[in-house]
């Protein structure tokens, strides 16, 4: 009876999810249209349409019918795709394009003695997708803290006892969307050794083996289980299927490609064999001037709010502790080159040759970080919180030294320290903001570092350079997981 009434919530969830998001597409559309039609014949022109107007009413109610029926048929409004990231958007823009290409063919066949604005064709483009876009994310966090204040959680159990199942646990308990519930984990080898330490392990929460799948899923009230084993063979995740009979439980596999993203993968079928194909990302000559032009842009507006705040923060630095305003240490830039970065002091004096911290910050177990440093000053705390403190590597970037986006420049005792795989992170610019200082800042674990520095290496794109720029943005004003 219990289990019914939390699958009926789960389900009524995913349509309750599902209306929201068409109500406000509808919503939104409709407004996107309006607006286009103001921007031409209000703001740009003041053309009296007469018996005209109703050629732009019909297109418009038209042209929002088919992005919806887009919308509806690419799952836009499906619970299970919660996820699409990139790809929503991608759809988004294209059944708009779609839409405006359909009401240009049927204007031309339909209404020959009135052929509608190019202006407003053009508006309609661009003005649908940009806020259609901002108004799903907008839509999608305020669904999901209405339900968090209800207390409705998804209830995850992951197959496998490995360090990826550890991480996607870690990744998931993170999530700023969706509230879920890492109930535990199942172990895939029923036969394995030290089975009578099921009940945990570490810091895992072992619920039991596959066999007791059934009897996990209903005594937990599962909702989502993700396979991350490479134990579990073809007819293992079959017999799995058969065992897990609600349909409204998602079974979903992690493929171990976690510095990919999924713009970058193509999956088909070749012969009964499903593959996943990874496209190389290369900087072209244009991708190259567009992040030499946004790193010089940016640098310049940040010179000059450097050169604005130098003497009131140089003051309150020398009013608190003796030393100079400036602090300089040598760092690897690219490919190890050694580089002096500048910052706004923010230790005491000789902090950095103090051995007992010296010792332990550039430790890998402290992670590099020493979370309630006695030797960062008053002002210094609030220099780090406010992320003012980096505001002199502007000098770098400008000597074409660092990038605006990038990995973190390491110190030289931490980047020797270095094993051969995360050496790839040396092979691009190094950056004053990056992936992993917006997705948790000092808070991140290092190997997670680590590997969100080469995801951006892997995985960039002129989208995700912006993105991080307003993630940056996002963070100082929250002063969130700086010490």
């Amino acid at each position: 009876m219990g289990k019914n009434i939390v699958y009926n919530n789960y389900r009524k969830r995913g349509v309750l999810f599902g209306f929201f998001l068409f109500f406000s597409d509808l919503i939104f559309l409709s407004l996107s249209f309006l607006l286009s039609f103001i921007l031409k014949f209000r703001v740009e022109t003041n053309e009296v349409l007469g018996a005209n107007l109703k050629y732009y009413v019909i297109y418009s109610i038209v042209g929002v019918f088919i992005i919806i029926t887009i919308f509806a048929f690419r799952k836009l409004y499906s619970y299970r795709n919660l996820y699409q990231g990139m790809g929503e958007n991608e759809v988004v823009a294209s059944s708009v394009v779609i839409s405006i290409f359909l009401i240009i063919m049927f204007n031309f066949y339909f209404s020959r003695v009135y052929l509608l604005s190019r202006a407003w064709l053009v508006y309609s483009t661009i003005i649908p997708i940009v806020i259609v876009i901002i108004s799903r994310t907008v839509v999608k966090r305020l669904f999901f803290i209405l339900l968090s204040r209800t207390g409705e959680k998804t209830n995850v159990a992951i197959i496998g006892i490995n360090e990826e199942s550890k991480r996607i646990a870690h990744t998931f308990r993170k999530s700023m969307i969706e509230k879920i519930n890492v109930v535990g984990f199942i172990d895939d080898k029923s036969d394995r050794e030290n089975s009578q330490g099921l009940n945990g392990r570490g810091d895992m929460e072992v619920l039991g083996t596959l066999e007791d799948i059934s009897s996990i899923v209903e005594k937990h009230n599962i909702h989502r289980i993700i396979i991350s084993s490479p134990e579990l063979k073809y007819f293992d995740i079959l017999a799995l299927m058969d065992e897990v009979k609600d349909p409204d439980i998602e079974v979903q596999m992690s493929p171990s490609l976690f510095e990919f993203s999924v713009s970058r993968m193509k999956m088909f079928e070749y012969m009964g064999v499903p593959l996943i194909q990874i496209h190389k990302v290369e900087m072209k000559t244009f991708d190259k001037i567009v992040k030499f032009t946004i790193d010089y842009l940016i640098a310049i507006v940040l010179f000059i709010i450097f050169m604005l705040i130098y003497p009131v923060v140089g003051i309150l630095i020398k009013l608190d502790s003796k030393g100079p305003v400036l602090y300089r240490q040598q760092r690897y830039g690219k490919d190890f080159r050694k580089i002096n970065l500048y910052k706004f002091r923010t230790m005491r004096t000789g902090a950095d040759k103090e051995k007992e911290y010296v010792e332990k910050i550039y430790d890998r177990k402290s992670e590099f970080k020493i979370k309630e440093d006695p030797r960062i000053t008053k002002v210094g705390r609030f220099l780090r919180k406010t992320s003012i403190d980096e505001f002199p590597q502007v000098i770098n970037v400008l000597k074409g030294e660092l990038s605006v986006i990038g990995p973190r420049a390491l110190a030289i005792k931490e980047g020797d320290q270095l094993e051969e795989w995360e050496k790839k992170r040396m092979q691009v610019n190094q950056g004053i903001t990056g992936l992993w200082q917006v997705s948790g800042r000092s808070d991140v674990n290092y190997e997670e570092r680590i590997k969100l520095d080469l995801y951006y290496i892997q995985n960039w794109s002129i989208w995700l350079e912006f993105k991080i720029v307003i993630l940056t943005i996002m963070r100082i004003f929250r002063g969130s997981g700086a010490y």
